[in-house]
């Protein structure tokens, strides 16, 4: 009895991380994420409270800063499965926006646990570097 047990939960653990690769390759990505925090390079970090929509379509891929007219175009930079070993299996991507009439460069991490972080980088500008950081849940 406790060999045919442990034969049924090593079967059920092997499975599991699996079915967890499977459901994030075939699903689109549309996503709901609240940037928390704000960081300037030239001071300390401050609440922000922005949402942000990340969206796979057949267009490509779109963010869309709610309530502003930010450009809403990137593209997939990195797409980072998780390693076989690894503790959580997160998936994580990277999109990348980019302004040559700005000079600037906005890059978007998000992983399929539910983070989020936003890096931009404008050296003509006042804020040259701003970095935010949040949590994503499904579109919805």
């Amino acid at each position: 009895m406790r060999r045919l047990s442990l034969a049924c939960l090593t079967a059920i653990l092997c499975t599991l991380p699996v079915a967890a690769a499977a459901q994030d390759d075939t699903a689109p990505v549309a996503l709901t994420c609240l940037l928390n925090v704000l960081c300037p390079h030239t001071g300390a970090c401050r609440d922000l409270g922005q949402t942000i929509e990340i969206t796979e379509g057949d267009a490509g891929w779109r963010v869309d800063w709610v309530g502003t007219d930010l450009p809403s175009n990137y593209e997939l930079i990195a797409d980072i499965p998780p390693a076989a070993d690894a503790v959580e299996q997160t998936r994580l991507r990277s999109l990348i926006h980019r302004d040559t009439n700005t000079q600037s460069t906005q890059m978007i991490s998000f992983d399929t646990a539910g983070h989020v972080v936003v890096t931009t980088h404008q050296p003509q500008a006042g804020m040259q570097v701003v970095t935010g950081l949040g949590t994503c849940e499904a579109a919805g």
